[in-house]
């Protein structure tokens, strides 16, 4: 009797722990340990830099500290795939960009996470516009100009790209679709030897962030003819818009959000929102961001939803029209 009495015993306390590990999370526990954000991207990247901008301040606000991990190269699909696979508790969140989440899916076959159905928006963090810019092998002065010869002498303009199928590669192809002209792709291993290539003059133009351009894009080396921004930056006033072009709808930017697996539960996303907008908002970074040609946004998830798949529709129709496939 008394070991049955004990077994029983044994039964009960191990159902009433399983009990505990099968309760709902709660929002108002969390988080009760370190949170962690995936950057998809070796360090020192803008995409590293947003993330780690925005750790520090979560760490002050939640309560708990979140840090920042770097995992994976190239195309960004190895963390991606890493977080989609995670719990969805709302302890291991992304740092995703135009490529991981819009471009990957256009032009990678078989790719191994799915951009809506394995993860649930937080928030769009910052947006980075790009600037069309030429060196000294190309002697337009504005957007107008650069159209006027493109078109004298179809595909005899080149542009160069940190490879194929990247943000930088599409950006001309959208942009060549608005314009009508034909222009030929130089891809690159990597932006630096692209850009050099450009300053150099052995190739004409490229897209590029201000950020990537630096300094250079205050000389002739590198002359910016127009950003993809809707408005002027204040940080490059000097630089018109593709709206005041002519191009009032080619619009197009690099993008930073965050992520959580799917299933993660809806009260935790947006406490999560809550304080990744409030990082965001904070004067140092906000003014840090900004200095550095990126806009930071804040938004809400479903506001975050909206556009990414307005952007995965974008670039899934330009990389089709162009047959723009990495193998």
């Amino acid at each position: 009797m008394k070991s049955l009495r004990k077994i029983l015993s044994l039964l009960l306390c191990s159902a009433g722990i399983l009990a505990a590990f099968t309760l709902p999370i709660s929002a108002a526990d969390f988080p009760t340990r370190i949170i962690r954000i995936v950057v998809p991207y070796p360090p020192g990247g803008s995409a590293d830099l947003i993330g780690r901008m925005v750790a520090e301040k979560m760490s002050k606000s939640i309560g708990q500290p979140v840090i920042v991990e770097n995992k994976g190269v190239a195309t960004g699909a190895i963390g991606s795939e890493f977080v989609a696979r995670a719990d969805p508790d709302g302890y291991t969140l992304l740092v995703a960009i135009a490529d991981t989440h819009a471009i990957n899916p256009a032009v990678v076959p078989k790719l191994s996470y799915d951009p809506l159905k394995d993860f649930v928006p937080i928030s769009l963090m910052a947006t980075q516009p790009f600037v069309l810019a030429v060196g000294p092998g190309m002697q337009a002065k504005n957007v107008a100009e650069f159209v006027a010869k493109a078109r004298e002498k179809p595909g005899a303009i080149t542009y160069a790209s940190n490879g194929t199928g990247g943000l930088q590669h599409l950006a001309m192809e959208l942009f060549s679709s608005a314009a009508g002209i034909k222009t030929l792709h130089v891809p690159y291993k990597g932006a630096g030897p692209a850009l050099t290539d450009v300053m150099g003059g052995q190739i004409h133009a490229i897209f590029i962030s201000l950020q990537g351009g630096g300094g250079n894009l205050k000389t002739e080396r590198l002359r910016p003819l127009a950003i993809t921004s809707a408005n002027r930056l204040a940080v490059a006033p000097e630089i018109p818009t593709f709206v005041e072009s002519g191009y009032p709808k080619f619009q197009m930017s690099q993008w930073y959000g965050i992520l959580a697996p799917k299933g993660t539960p809806p009260d935790i996303v947006d406490k999560l929102n809550q304080h990744v907008k409030a990082a965001l908002s904070a004067p140092d970074v906000s003014d840090k961001l900004k200095a550095a040609g990126t806009e930071p946004v804040g938004s809400t998830p479903e506001q975050f939803l909206t556009f990414l798949t307005a952007e995965i529709a974008q670039w899934a129709s330009v990389a089709k029209a162009n047959n723009i496939r990495l193998e």
